[in-house]
């Protein structure tokens, strides 16, 4: 049972939204396992009190900090130092406490690499359509070239911010996949955009709205959608890919490795990899 004292460690997640978090639950039990005396909260943190927050946690000396949407990016121009895989993701969803700042770390990228490896996700040689363009993308963008994809095709909101991925992406020397950019609200078809072997969903919201559904139409019979939101907040995806008879993983499994990683990254020390699978109520 756990016992909070005065030499208890604070840990949280900060987002918004955030309730939906499975986080407090994983990383309970990584600490009850490796027998740490430490907390995990979620805390639901406006964009605009984002500066304030990280002062106030890192002046309490909160330990460690996860960061979800919509805070990776302004949480990286927030910290005393970076990671290099944090420098090359633009973004953090991994802060540690150190005397002089946070130190931002990236754990996306990784993350999402031994996910789609564990469960056996077909990504060498397809044809691949990330959709968004936020720091969960940006870190797995390269991942997806590393893989072996032979193309990708990134789509936002804003076309602007895909063209980014695609450029850094070019800068990396990644000559063997042809790479697009597109914005979200222009019909694959009307360019001759696909068709696609993979869906990889890194958008934040949970609706699929009519110019996302446009791309699902690009996507081959049977072709298996990804989406990094999960739970509750997988759930009309995860009903779209059934009524259309597709594979579907939802983010959990990405979820897992990143905590993975995270608790590395704070304890140095090997993370209770069962002990959290477990947590997550995996099967």
């Amino acid at each position: 049972m756990l016992r909070v004292n005065g030499a208890t460690r604070l840990y949280a997640v900060i987002g918004h939204p955030v309730a939906h978090s499975r986080s407090p639950a994983m990383f309970h039990a990584a600490f009850a396992a490796a027998g740490l005396n430490a907390v995990y909260v979620a805390l639901d943190v406006h964009p605009d009190r984002l500066s304030r927050a990280l002062d106030g946690l890192h002046a309490a000396g909160a330990s460690g900090l996860n960061v979800t949407i919509p805070h990776k990016e302004a949480a990286a121009r927030a910290c005393a130092e970076l990671t290099p895989e944090a420098r090359r993701a633009g973004g953090v969803n991994t802060l540690r406490w150190e005397a002089e700042g946070w130190s931002g770390h990236a754990t996306d990228g990784a993350g999402f690499r031994a996910w789609v490896e564990e469960r056996g996700l077909p990504i060498r040689g397809a044809r691949v359509l990330l959709a968004g363009a936020g720091g969960a993308a940006r870190a797995v963008a390269p991942e997806i070239a590393g893989l072996g994809a032979s193309a990708l095709c990134v789509v936002s909101r804003s076309g602007g911010h895909a063209q980014r991925i695609v450029a850094d992406l070019r800068l990396r020397g990644t000559a063997d996949i042809a790479l697009q950019a597109r914005p979200l609200d222009e019909a694959p078809s009307s360019r001759g955009v696909g068709p696609f072997d993979l869906l990889v969903r890194a958008l934040g919201v949970e609706t699929v709205d009519t110019g996302e559904a446009a791309w699902w139409s690009a996507l081959v019979p049977g072709a298996p959608v990804l989406d990094l939101n999960y739970a509750e907040r997988a759930r009309e995806t995860r009903a779209r890919a059934g009524r259309e008879g597709r594979r579907f993983e939802d983010g959990l499994g990405m979820l897992l490795h990143q905590g993975l990683l995270s608790f590395e990254f704070w304890t140095g020390t090997p993370a209770p990899a069962e002990w959290m699978r477990a947590a997550l109520s995996f099967e």
